[in-house]
Protein backbone atom coordinates (compact mmCIF):
# COMPACT_ATOMS: atom_id res chain seq x y z
CA UNK A 1 0.00 0.00 0.00
CA UNK A 2 2.57 2.50 0.71
CA UNK A 3 5.38 1.61 -1.93
CA UNK A 4 1.75 1.72 -4.17
CA UNK A 5 0.87 5.38 -2.82
CA UNK A 6 4.51 6.08 -3.42
CA UNK A 7 4.58 5.73 -6.77
CA UNK A 8 0.78 7.27 -7.03
CA UNK A 9 2.44 10.77 -5.22
CA UNK A 10 5.73 10.72 -6.89
CA UNK A 11 4.06 10.16 -11.10
CA UNK A 12 1.50 12.93 -9.93
CA UNK A 13 3.68 15.43 -8.95
CA UNK A 14 6.25 15.05 -11.29
CA UNK A 15 3.43 15.29 -13.99
CA UNK A 16 1.93 18.28 -13.22
CA UNK A 17 5.42 20.27 -13.85
CA UNK A 18 4.41 19.65 -17.45
CA UNK A 19 1.43 21.30 -17.11
CA UNK A 20 1.05 25.39 -18.11
CA UNK A 21 -1.43 28.12 -17.12
CA UNK A 22 -4.05 27.94 -14.47
CA UNK A 23 -4.65 24.25 -14.93
CA UNK A 24 -1.16 23.25 -13.93
CA UNK A 25 -0.93 26.10 -10.88
CA UNK A 26 -3.67 23.85 -10.05
CA UNK A 27 -2.33 20.56 -10.63
CA UNK A 28 1.15 21.57 -8.54
CA UNK A 29 -1.30 22.53 -5.30
CA UNK A 30 -3.51 19.16 -5.79
CA UNK A 31 -0.54 16.83 -6.28
CA UNK A 32 3.25 18.46 -5.95
CA UNK A 33 2.80 20.85 -2.53
CA UNK A 34 3.13 20.56 1.00
CA UNK A 35 -0.62 19.98 1.00
CA UNK A 36 -1.18 17.04 -0.96
CA UNK A 37 1.81 15.16 0.63
CA UNK A 38 1.60 16.07 3.88
CA UNK A 39 -2.30 14.43 3.32
CA UNK A 40 -1.18 11.27 1.74
CA UNK A 41 1.28 11.30 5.05
CA UNK A 42 -1.64 12.10 6.80
CA UNK A 43 -3.97 9.66 5.59
CA UNK A 44 -1.27 6.49 5.57
CA UNK A 45 -0.68 6.97 9.27
CA UNK A 46 -4.58 7.61 9.95
CA UNK A 47 -4.93 3.73 8.49
CA UNK A 48 -2.07 2.55 10.59
CA UNK A 49 -2.39 -0.60 13.02
CA UNK A 50 -0.30 0.71 15.69
CA UNK A 51 1.20 4.54 16.51
CA UNK A 52 4.66 2.79 14.97
CA UNK A 53 3.35 1.88 12.02
CA UNK A 54 2.18 5.17 11.22
CA UNK A 55 5.29 7.01 12.01
CA UNK A 56 7.50 4.78 9.90
CA UNK A 57 4.85 4.57 6.93
CA UNK A 58 4.39 8.17 6.86
CA UNK A 59 8.14 8.44 6.38
CA UNK A 60 8.55 5.81 3.91
CA UNK A 61 5.69 7.25 2.01
CA UNK A 62 7.14 10.71 1.76
CA UNK A 63 10.76 9.34 1.16
CA UNK A 64 9.59 6.76 -1.51
CA UNK A 65 7.91 9.37 -3.66
CA UNK A 66 10.65 12.34 -3.55
CA UNK A 67 13.07 9.55 -4.56
CA UNK A 68 11.04 8.80 -7.63
CA UNK A 69 10.31 12.64 -8.10
CA UNK A 70 14.05 13.30 -8.27
CA UNK A 71 14.70 10.04 -10.27
CA UNK A 72 12.27 10.97 -13.13
CA UNK A 73 13.69 14.54 -13.61
CA UNK A 74 17.06 12.86 -13.51
CA UNK A 75 16.29 10.39 -15.93
CA UNK A 76 13.09 11.57 -17.95
CA UNK A 77 12.27 15.30 -18.08
CA UNK A 78 16.46 16.01 -17.21
CA UNK A 79 15.85 19.79 -16.97
CA UNK A 80 18.97 19.84 -14.91
CA UNK A 81 20.89 19.79 -18.30
CA UNK A 82 21.28 22.27 -21.04
CA UNK A 83 22.28 24.89 -19.60
CA UNK A 84 25.46 27.43 -20.20
CA UNK A 85 27.48 29.82 -18.37
CA UNK A 86 28.44 33.22 -18.94
CA UNK A 87 31.86 31.94 -20.26
CA UNK A 88 30.16 29.36 -22.66
CA UNK A 89 30.49 26.08 -20.95
CA UNK A 90 28.13 23.23 -19.58
CA UNK A 91 26.23 24.02 -16.09
CA UNK A 92 25.31 20.79 -16.33
CA UNK A 93 27.47 20.22 -13.25
CA UNK A 94 25.46 22.55 -11.46
CA UNK A 95 22.54 21.49 -12.74
CA UNK A 96 23.53 17.95 -11.12
CA UNK A 97 24.47 19.38 -7.95
CA UNK A 98 20.92 20.93 -7.61
CA UNK A 99 19.21 18.28 -8.09
CA UNK A 100 21.48 16.41 -5.59
CA UNK A 101 21.00 19.14 -2.98
CA UNK A 102 16.96 19.19 -3.42
CA UNK A 103 16.65 15.65 -2.85
CA UNK A 104 18.80 15.52 0.15
CA UNK A 105 16.70 18.39 1.41
CA UNK A 106 13.53 16.67 0.54
CA UNK A 107 14.48 13.65 2.11
CA UNK A 108 15.69 15.51 5.36
CA UNK A 109 12.18 16.79 5.04
CA UNK A 110 10.41 14.06 4.91
CA UNK A 111 12.45 12.48 7.85
CA UNK A 112 11.26 15.10 9.93
CA UNK A 113 7.73 15.52 8.40
CA UNK A 114 6.86 12.18 8.09
CA UNK A 115 6.67 10.36 11.51
CA UNK A 116 4.82 13.68 13.03
CA UNK A 117 2.30 13.69 10.17
CA UNK A 118 2.02 9.80 10.52
CA UNK A 119 1.55 9.64 14.33
CA UNK A 120 -0.85 13.13 14.13
CA UNK A 121 -3.35 11.23 11.76
CA UNK A 122 -2.95 8.07 14.10
CA UNK A 123 -3.87 9.89 17.03
CA UNK A 124 -6.95 11.64 15.58
CA UNK A 125 -8.78 8.21 14.62
CA UNK A 126 -7.20 6.56 18.22
CA UNK A 127 -7.18 9.71 20.88
CA UNK A 128 -9.30 10.63 23.27
CA UNK A 129 -11.69 13.27 21.99
CA UNK A 130 -9.64 16.03 23.35
CA UNK A 131 -6.17 14.88 21.88
CA UNK A 132 -8.21 13.98 18.59
CA UNK A 133 -9.26 17.26 18.80
CA UNK A 134 -5.62 19.22 18.96
CA UNK A 135 -4.52 16.70 16.12
CA UNK A 136 -7.28 17.22 14.04
CA UNK A 137 -6.23 21.30 14.31
CA UNK A 138 -2.95 21.04 14.10
CA UNK A 139 -2.68 19.14 11.03
CA UNK A 140 -5.23 21.28 9.49
CA UNK A 141 -2.89 24.42 10.77
CA UNK A 142 0.47 22.28 9.60
CA UNK A 143 -1.54 21.66 5.79
CA UNK A 144 -2.04 25.09 5.26
CA UNK A 145 0.95 26.38 5.76
CA UNK A 146 2.74 26.80 2.41
CA UNK A 147 -0.61 28.39 1.36
CA UNK A 148 -0.64 30.59 4.16
CA UNK A 149 3.15 31.99 3.86
CA UNK A 150 2.72 32.31 -0.03
CA UNK A 151 -0.56 34.22 0.39
CA UNK A 152 1.39 36.64 3.13
CA UNK A 153 4.70 37.03 0.50
CA UNK A 154 2.63 37.59 -2.83
CA UNK A 155 -1.34 39.21 -1.04
CA UNK A 156 -3.87 38.71 -3.68
CA UNK A 157 -4.43 42.15 -4.53
CA UNK A 158 -0.65 42.73 -6.03
CA UNK A 159 -0.87 39.59 -8.30
CA UNK A 160 -4.55 40.69 -9.58
CA UNK A 161 -2.97 43.78 -10.26
CA UNK A 162 -1.03 42.97 -13.06
CA UNK A 163 -2.14 43.88 -16.16
CA UNK A 164 0.60 42.31 -18.63
CA UNK A 165 -2.07 39.39 -20.38
CA UNK A 166 0.72 36.89 -20.12
CA UNK A 167 1.66 37.19 -16.73
CA UNK A 168 -1.56 38.07 -15.55
CA UNK A 169 -2.56 34.68 -16.72
CA UNK A 170 0.28 33.19 -14.81
CA UNK A 171 -0.35 34.62 -11.32
CA UNK A 172 -4.46 34.55 -11.56
CA UNK A 173 -2.79 30.37 -11.41
CA UNK A 174 -0.69 31.32 -8.60
CA UNK A 175 -3.08 32.69 -6.50
CA UNK A 176 -5.49 29.55 -7.34
CA UNK A 177 -2.89 27.31 -6.21
CA UNK A 178 -2.47 29.52 -2.73
CA UNK A 179 -6.25 29.49 -2.29
CA UNK A 180 -7.07 25.43 -2.99
CA UNK A 181 -3.89 25.23 -0.51
CA UNK A 182 -5.95 26.99 2.44
CA UNK A 183 -9.35 25.91 1.82
CA UNK A 184 -8.68 22.15 1.20
CA UNK A 185 -6.69 21.89 4.78
CA UNK A 186 -9.78 23.22 6.16
CA UNK A 187 -12.49 20.95 4.22
CA UNK A 188 -9.73 17.85 5.56
CA UNK A 189 -10.56 19.58 9.35
CA UNK A 190 -14.03 19.70 8.69
CA UNK A 191 -14.37 16.17 7.66
CA UNK A 192 -12.39 15.00 10.75
CA UNK A 193 -14.00 16.57 13.00
CA UNK A 194 -17.29 15.23 11.72
CA UNK A 195 -16.15 11.82 10.96
CA UNK A 196 -14.94 11.95 14.81
CA UNK A 197 -17.04 13.54 16.36
CA UNK A 198 -14.96 16.65 17.73
CA UNK A 199 -16.92 19.63 17.10
CA UNK A 200 -17.56 19.82 20.97
CA UNK A 201 -13.94 20.22 21.04
CA UNK A 202 -13.78 23.37 18.54
CA UNK A 203 -12.49 25.80 21.00
CA UNK A 204 -8.99 23.27 20.87
CA UNK A 205 -9.57 22.95 17.14
CA UNK A 206 -9.26 26.22 16.50
CA UNK A 207 -6.88 27.10 19.06
CA UNK A 208 -4.30 24.09 17.64
CA UNK A 209 -5.16 24.66 13.64
CA UNK A 210 -4.07 28.84 13.93
CA UNK A 211 -0.67 28.21 16.31
CA UNK A 212 0.05 25.55 13.74
CA UNK A 213 -0.39 27.58 10.75
CA UNK A 214 1.55 30.09 11.98
CA UNK A 215 4.40 27.88 12.87
CA UNK A 216 3.69 25.97 9.64
CA UNK A 217 4.15 29.76 7.63
CA UNK A 218 7.12 30.40 9.04
CA UNK A 219 8.58 26.80 8.64
CA UNK A 220 8.01 27.04 4.69
CA UNK A 221 9.52 30.57 4.68
CA UNK A 222 12.55 29.81 6.01
CA UNK A 223 12.61 26.24 3.49
CA UNK A 224 11.70 28.20 0.81
CA UNK A 225 14.70 31.16 1.48
CA UNK A 226 17.23 28.51 2.29
CA UNK A 227 16.32 26.55 -1.33
CA UNK A 228 16.74 30.01 -2.94
CA UNK A 229 19.98 30.50 -1.61
CA UNK A 230 21.29 27.13 -3.07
Amino acid sequence: MVATAAVTLGLLAFAADSVAGIVGQLLIALTSSGFAWGLAAVLVGRSAATARRAAVDATMLLMLATLLYYLLVLMVSRRWSGGHLEDGTSADLLGLRSVAIMTAAWLAAAVVAGPMLGMLGYVVRVGKPSTSALAAGGLCGLLSGDGWQALVLAPPWRLLAVTDPDQAQFLRGVLAGQVVKIVLPIVVLVWLATAHRLWRAWPMLLTAAVSCGALSAALWYVLYAAAGSI
